[in-house]
């Protein structure tokens, strides 16, 4: 399967608060997937910087 989607060691820190901390993963094409966890557990920062909304402070992400 083709990765269209993929993170590699992400980090977002918004002062001494990390947001997002070291996430790899990656996504294939036809895949579904959830993102799931508590509140405040960094799921939407994780999409802002996926996005591009918010510049990681370390990693990288792929796009096909």
């Amino acid at each position: 399967m083709a990765e269209i989607l993929a993170t590699r060691e992400l980090t977002k820190k918004f002062g001494g608060l990390i947001a997002v901390n070291n996430v790899t993963m990656s996504i294939n094409r036809g895949e579904v997937v959830g993102l799931i966890g508590p509140n405040g557990s960094g799921k939407t920062t994780l999409i802002n910087v996926i996005s591009g909304l918010y510049k990681p402070d370390a990693g990288k992400v792929y796009f096909n």
